[in-house]
């Protein structure tokens, strides 16, 4: 049984594999961004998510150079699928469903959930413990107007998928 290990990220707290997480160094008073992951110095993890990324520009104690947080930004959106595309042209399957009571009521049959990044804490942390429970994949993205723009609705917090193969294509 070999140990796969994680690492945490600085800003979230949350743990995950390497492959997940930009690495950055210290170099001087500043932090840059270790694109590579082999620079000779002790390194700091970061999400692979726009949120962490965005408060990591923030950070008082993590000065960051302007260029490395646009690489990684640049970066993440090359990895990022265009979750929006691909939603629109199944929007009339059976295959999806939104809104959180009607996912909460299929929470059995969901394989995958992509939660808007501007919901709120309340309903995220909800979501999020379920897909947990029940060993749902899911991913932020977008904003609730945007999943929204899907169903013609003014707003959408969450969507999910019921197809297993569908919800495997959209997370590989």
């Amino acid at each position: 049984m070999t140990k796969i290990s994680e690492r945490t990220c600085i800003i979230c707290r949350k743990k995950y594999t390497k492959d997940k997480l930009f690495r950055i160094v210290e170099k001087g008073p500043k932090y840059s961004f270790d694109e590579k992951m082999k620079a000779q110095q002790r390194g700091k993890y970061v999400c692979k998510s726009q949120e962490c990324i965005k408060r990591l520009s923030k950070h008082k104690k993590i000065k960051m150079e302007i260029d490395d947080l646009l690489k990684m930004l640049n970066l993440l959106k090359k990895d990022t699928k265009d979750y929006l595309k691909v939603l629109k042209a199944m929007k009339n399957s059976q295959e999806l469903v939104f809104g959180i009571n009607m996912i909460l009521e299929e929470i059995d049959k969901i394989h995958f959930m992509i939660i808007a990044e501007d919901i709120s804490e309340k309903n995220d942390n909800k979501l999020i413990k379920k897909a947990n429970e029940k060993n749902i994949s899911y991913v932020h993205y977008g904003s609730k107007i945007q999943l929204g723009e899907i169903f013609n609705k003014e707003e959408v917090n969450v969507i999910a998928v019921k197809n297993k193969k569908v919800a495997r294509g959209l997370i590989e």
